[in-house]
C-alpha cells in the first residue's frame, strides 16, 4: 500500500474520533459528571494555582495537570485565597464553587478541560496505530485504529476531564517504548523508556503494576544473551530505566521533600492506620513503636510523600471496599466475574470478534515476543482488576483496550479468504454503525446481547451507565414536552437549574408513591425510588435518567 493512501485513512479514522469526541459533548451537550467536577478539574486548578498537593491524593497529579491546564491557560478563573475553602471533607462542595460560585462559565470550563483530553485521546490512537505497524504490518495496524477510533468506550472517555483516557495514553505509550528497549537497549531507548515510565507512574497508581510486569518480561528477554557481560549490562540498563521512571515521577510533584502526613487532610485518621497497619504487619510491633512511626510520619522529610501517601489511601479503600452493582445486586466488594461480564456487554459484537479471532491467529502462530508484550499486559491488570474490590465501571480496565485492538488487527490475516472477507465488511459496517447510533450517548453504550443501553442498568451501574452527565437531555426532554416543573432524584454533582431545569427533590412520601406529575429519576440508584424499577419509563434522558410521566 503506497504511503500516500497510508496517512490518508490514519489521518480519516483519527478526524473521526476527534469528530465523534468533540461533538458528542459541544454545546453543553453533556453535564460535569461526578469526577470532573467534584475530584479532577477543581483539585487540577488548585495543583497548578496554589501548589497544594496534599490536598487530594487519591490520584497521581499528571492527568489533573493536563485537564486544568487549559483553565490556567485560557482563563482568568476567581479563586478563593483561604485555604479551607478547597481544603473540604466533601469536595464536591469546593468544585460547584468553582464551577457555579466563583465563575460563571461552566460550559467552557468543562469544554476546555475535556478537550484536552480529546487531545490525549488523539496522541493515543497515534502511538497504537505507530506501534501496531512496528508489531504486525501496516494493514493490522490501520485495522486496529479503526476499531480505536469507533469504540464507544474509548469515545466515551477521551471526551472527559477524567484519568481514564489519560492513564490509558501513556501506559501504551510505556509499554511500547519498553518494548523498543527490550529489542535495542540504546541509550536513547534508555532514557525513554524510563521517561514513560515515570509519566505512567503520574498517571494512575495502577500503573505500579507495570514493575512486575516489565520484569517477567525481561525474564524471557535473558536467555537470547548468551553472553554473560552483555547481560549484566542489560540488567543495568533495566534498572537505569527504573531509576529514571522514579526521577520522572518525583519531578511530577516537585522534587518536594516533605514529611508524609505534614500538612495532609485527616492526619490524624491516617495516623490511627499507619498504627493499625503494622502492628497487623509486623507481630513484634508494641505500642512503644508508634511514637517513633509518629515522628517519622510527621516531621522525618521523605521524597514522594504525596505518592506513597495516595498509594496507600488506595490500599486502604480497596480493603474496606466500595458499593458495587453486579448483575441485579448490591455489594460492598468486587466480583471475580465483572470485568469479564463489562467487557462482554459492554464491548460491540464485532469488535469481540475480531479479537478472539486475533488471539487465535497469535496462537496458531506461536508466542512470540510481539505476541508476549501485548497478551501479558492484558493477563496482569486484568487478573489484578478482577480480585480487587474496586470495581466502579468499564473504566478501571480501559487502559486495555488498545492492547484489545492491537491482537485484534491480527485477525486481518484471515480476510485474505474470500469467505471470511465478505464477513469481515458486514461486521466492520455493524461496528462503524453502532458508534454512530450510540452518538452522543458513549458512556451508557451496551451492546446488543442485553438489548442495548435501555437494559444495561440491569447488569452495571455507576460508570457503566451513570454518571450525572445527562442533564441537557432532560432539559430538553422538559422543553420538548411542555414540563414546567419535574421531581428529580438525581445521581451527580452538576447544578440542575444551571440548565434550565425547574426541580424539586422528591419528598418521602413521592419515594414510595408517585403523585401527579412528572419524575426523572438516575438509574444508578434507581432502587432508591420504591415505585420506580417496576414502572416501566416514558422515556430516558441521554441513557442514564428514567422519565416517568404520571400527568393525567
Amino acid at each position: 500500500m503506497r504511503k500516500i493512501y497510508i496517512y490518508l485513512i490514519t489521518f480519516l479514522l483519527l478526524a473521526v474520533f476527534v469528530v465523534l469526541a468533540v461533538t458528542s459533548i459541544w454545546p453543553d451537550r453533556k453535564s460535569p459528571t461526578c469526577d470532573e467536577l467534584a475530584h479532577h478539574i477543581p483539585v487540577g486548578y488548585v495543583l497548578l494555582t496554589k501548589w497544594d498537593l496534599k490536598m487530594d491524593t487519591s490520584h497521581p497529579p499528571l492527568s489533573r495537570y493536563i485537564v486544568a491546564l487549559p483553565l490556567k491557560l485560557f482563563m482568568d478563573l476567581n479563586m478563593p485565597e483561604d485555604i479551607s475553602e478547597w481544603r473540604k471533607e466533601d469536595r464536591s462542595e469546593f468544585g460547584k464553587a468553582l464551577f457555579y460560585k466563583y465563575n460563571s462559565q461552566p460550559h467552557k470550563m468543562i469544554f476546555l478541560s475535556r478537550l484536552a483530553v480529546v487531545i490525549v485521546g488523539l496522541l493515543c490512537g497515534i502511538i497504537l496505530f505507530l506501534w501496531a505497524d512496528a508489531l504486525f504490518g501496516t494493514k493490522a495496524a490501520l485495522f486496529s485504529l479503526f476499531l480505536y477510533s469507533l469504540s464507544p468506550n474509548m469515545l466515551a472517555h477521551t471526551r472527559l476531564a477524567t484519568t481514564d483516557m489519560v492513564t490509558t495514553c501513556f501506559m501504551l505509550l510505556s509499554v511500547c517504548t519498553f518494548w523498543l528497549f527490550v529489542k535495542a537497549p540504546s541509550i536513547k531507548n534508555v532514557l525513554t523508556a524510563g521517561v514513560c515510565l515515570g509519566l505512567a507512574q503520574l498517571s494512575k497508581y495502577s500503573s505500579l503494576l507495570l514493575y512486575p510486569l516489565f520484569c517477567f518480561l525481561l525474564l524471557f528477554e535473558l536467555p537470547s544473551v548468551p553472553d554473560i557481560a552483555k547481560r549484566k549490562r542489560f540488567i543495568v540498563k533495566f534498572l537505569i530505566v527504573i531509576a529514571i521512571s522514579v526521577l520522572v515521577l518525583w519531578a511530577g510533584y516537585g522534587f518536594e521533600l516533605q514529611p508524609v502526613l505534614k500538612d495532609a487532610m485527616r492526619a490524624g485518621e491516617k495516623i490511627r492506620i499507619a498504627h493499625s497497619f503494622a502492628r497487623n504487619v509486623f507481630p513484634f510491633w508494641d505500642g512503644t513503636a508508634d511514637g517513633r512511626l509518629d515522628e517519622f510520619l510527621l516531621k522525618a522529610p521523605f521524597p514522594l510523600g504525596e505518592h506513597l501517601l495516595g498509594i496507600l489511601g488506595v490500599l486502604r479503600h480497596a480493603y474496606v471496599g466500595h458499593g458495587t452493582f453486579f448483575c441485579g445486586r448490591w455489594s460492598g466488594h468486587g466480583n471475580p466475574l465483572y470485568f469479564i461480564l463489562a467487557v462482554m456487554i459492554k464491548t460491540p459484537l464485532p469488535a469481540l470478534f475480531f479479537l478472539i479471532t486475533g488471539l487465535l491467529v497469535s496462537l496458531k502462530n506461536g508466542i512470540k515476543r510481539n505476541e508476549r508484550f501485548i497478551i501479558a499486559t492484558i493477563a496482569l491488570f486484568f487478573i489484578t482488576a478482577s480480585f480487587s474490590s474496586l470495581q466502579l465501571g468499564l473504566r478501571y480496565i480501559l487502559c486495555l483496550y488498545p492492547f484489545f485492538f492491537i491482537l485484534a488487527g491480527r485477525s486481518i490475516e484471515f480476510m485474505r479468504r474470500n469467505t471470511f472477507r465478505i464477513l469481515a465488511v458486514i461486521l466492520m459496517a455493524w461496528y462503524a454503525f453502532s458508534a454512530l447510533w450510540t452518538w452522543p450517548d458513549y458512556l451508557s453504550y451496551f451492546n446488543e446481547t442485553i438489548g442495548g443501553p435501555r437494559n444495561g442498568y440491569r447488569y452495571l451501574r455507576d460508570s457503566n451507565i451513570d454518571w450525572g452527565q445527562d442533564l441537557p437531555a432532560l432539559a430538553r426532554y422538559m422543553r420538548e414536552n411542555d414540563v414546567d416543573e419535574i421531581g428529580l432524584f438525581y445521581f451527580g454533582t452538576a447544578d440542575p437549574a444551571y440548565y434550565g431545569i425547574r426541580h424539586r427533590p422528591l419528598s418521602p412520601a413521592e419515594i414510595n408513591r408517585p403523585g401527579k406529575g412528572v419524575y426523572a429519576v438516575s438509574v444508578h440508584k434507581i432502587e432508591s425510588v420504591k415505585w420506580a424499577p417496576d414502572n416501566e419509563p416514558d422515556a430516558v434522558a441521554g441513557g442514564s435518567i428514567f422519565v416517568y410521566d404520571f400527568r393525567e
